[in-house]
């Protein structure tokens, strides 16, 4: 290969690393290593918003796995450690109208926090704090806007439960 494409492949590796991926065991976590073996034992969600839930759960797994800090499990039997997210908020409000009162431009906004028990005494090993996400939106696009969000605020408690951020 020539110098150029070898340095295209350094480049692309050093952005994937710089984003918080990973390609093994390589990056650390907040959790000790005994406590890697993850499983989600609730997502209490206040709204009406039934999507939320297996959203949440699929996006968490996705991170988690991609990032390889994490081992994730969907029996709770088999984690060492329990995860725990509680929405405080999600809301849509109104960002900007026009005239005759019609929506043109949405926000939706994702607020929660998480918290990681251990699996055999219940004892708290670590919590996330308020995570808060917004995503602008015009109108047609609430859809999109809530994939966004909940993409993003995943991302950001992926970003807490590692010490590479």
């Amino acid at each position: 290969m020539s110098l150029l494409r070898y340095t295209a492949l350094f480049l692309l590796l050093a952005l994937l690393a710089g984003c918080g991926y990973s390609f093994g065991e390589g990056s650390s976590s907040v959790l000790k290593p005994q406590f890697r073996t993850v499983a989600v034992e609730e997502i209490n969600n206040p709204t009406t918003l039934a999507w939320i839930e297996p959203r949440l759960r699929k996006l968490l797994r996705d991170e988690l796995h991609n990032r390889g800090t994490i081992t994730w499990v969907d029996d709770q039997a088999k984690a060492d450690a329990l995860i725990t997210i509680d929405i405080n908020r999600y809301y849509r409000p109104t960002a900007v109208e026009d005239a005759d009162e019609r929506t043109l431009l949405s926000e939706a906004i994702f607020q929660f926090t998480a918290t990681i028990r251990s699996a055999t005494d219940n004892s708290v090993l670590w919590s996330s704090g308020q995570i808060s996400e917004s995503w602008p939106y015009d109108y047609g696009s609430g859809a999109e806007a809530d994939k966004e969000v909940t993409l993003r605020g995943i991302q950001v408690l992926a970003d807490r439960m590692t010490q590479d951020y």
